[in-house]
């Protein structure tokens, strides 16, 4: 069994509200251990961030080969969902580890081509580069990490480099015009472009204000490197150039729909476990809520009243699931493993986990499945609003 993690999330309600995905992701939530990582991945075998984020403890842990692999399924995963600078990133952390064949970086561009079409800027922008011009960029990416609150740069600020969002949410503020026009705020996120570099032979100032306002991973060029890539490939000043003057309407939609980290599947849904107890001494049942649910596998938050003892001979059980809405019963027939477990909370009020691999389902149950972790943006945030209240209430 994982023992507590004092640090992680207090009170209880912040777990039974937020996609678990998420709170690891963010690192409310710490997997400490390569076992317990390669576990959740089990369940989640599809999910990109879960993969670049092993990724990255196998690189911080010095184990190279490990991570090249870990690294090489996030880009494929995340150029599967068409997420485009993602792969990128992913791909360049690596090809870090072991330089590519000519081979491969053709395979990977045709792959960008082929896979990365869509409205987004990162989007737009990789997908059209030419094999020359992707790989002389990606060889002068350099990253960037921010926590909450820091600032990238400031108004007047000399505008030194173009950034390009691979994760996490900023804040960009446009000072007032005078007394009577309102300093404005637009939020940019994942696969938005920002910086006022251009023209690039002249010197030039941020017109606004910007800082994360969750934890960021950006990745940046330089002005005079940029220049310099420009000069010998001018079509690539030419996509950047229109990309970065992309806005959206003050107080409008976005222009184009950011790829959702949270999407259908981090919904609540209440859920009942049923097993076969050892030694014949009959089935047990527990109740939780569902927790990012997707085809393959799902993370269910267990009700309060769960006994430790419960929980601690749940992992490796095969168990059986019964998603409810209210008290009528949505999806039925499915079945799985506990590949995961994990206990946060305090002492006092612990929350217990569980991660479930799915098996193979009957047609049937894997359409109603797949409809149930579809829904629009729209539909999910009234859901969420609706559980909120039953919640507060």
């Amino acid at each position: 069994m994982n023992e507590l993690n004092m640090n992680a999330i207090e009170p209880n309600a912040t777990v039974e509200q937020e996609s678990i995905i998420d709170q690891i992701l963010d690192g409310q939530i710490d997997i400490s251990s390569v076992e317990e990582f390669e576990n959740l991945l089990e369940v989640f075998p599809g999910n990109p961030d879960l993969y670049r984020r092993f990724a990255d403890m196998l690189a911080g842990r010095k184990h190279p080969q490990d991570a090249l692999v870990a690294y090489h399924k996030a880009a494929g995963l995340y150029l599967d969902a068409g997420m485009v600078l993602q792969s990128i990133v992913a791909k360049i952390l690596e090809w870090s580890i072991v330089k590519p064949s000519h081979r491969e970086g053709r395979d990977f561009h045709a792959e960008i081509r082929k896979k990365g079409a869509g409205d987004m800027p990162s989007q737009v922008f990789f997908s059209q580069l030419a094999y020359t011009e992707m790989v002389s960029l990606m060889l002068r990416l350099t990253r960037v990490r921010l926590s909450p609150g820091e600032v990238v740069y400031d108004t007047g600020q000399e505008a030194t480099d173009i950034f390009f969002i691979v994760s996490g949410e900023l804040t960009e503020t446009l000072p007032q015009g005078d007394d009577t026009t309102p300093s404005t705020s637009v939020v940019l996120a994942e696969n938005d472009i920002f910086g006022d570099i251009f023209p690039l032979e002249e010197k030039s100032v941020y017109r606004a204000h910007v800082a994360a306002t969750s934890a960021v991973e950006l990745v940046k060029i330089s002005k005079p490197v940029l220049k310099a890539t420009c000069y010998r490939y001018p079509r690539v000043r030419e996509l950047i150039e229109r990309l970065s003057r992309i806005r959206a309407p003050q107080g409008g939609d976005r222009s184009w729909q950011t790829v959702r980290r949270t999407c259908r599947y981090c919904l609540p849904a209440d859920v009942t476990l049923a097993w076969e107890k050892e030694n014949d001494e009959g089935k047990w049942g527990l109740h939780g809520t569902t927790r990012d649910l997707s085809t393959g596998g799902v993370c269910v938050v267990l009700k309060n009243n769960t006994t430790l003892s419960d929980f601690e001979a749940l992992l490796r059980q095969h168990v059986k699931l019964t998603i409810l809405e209210g008290k009528k019963t949505v999806i039925d027939g499915l079945s799985g493993r506990v590949a995961w477990q994990k206990t946060v909370g305090t002492v006092t009020r612990p929350t217990h986990i569980i991660g479930i691999t799915f098996d193979p389902m009957a047609d049937e149950t894997a359409i109603a499945l797949n409809a149930f972790c579809t829904i629009s943006n729209d539909e999910q945030d009234m859901i969420w609003n609706l559980w909120n209240h039953l919640v507060r209430h």
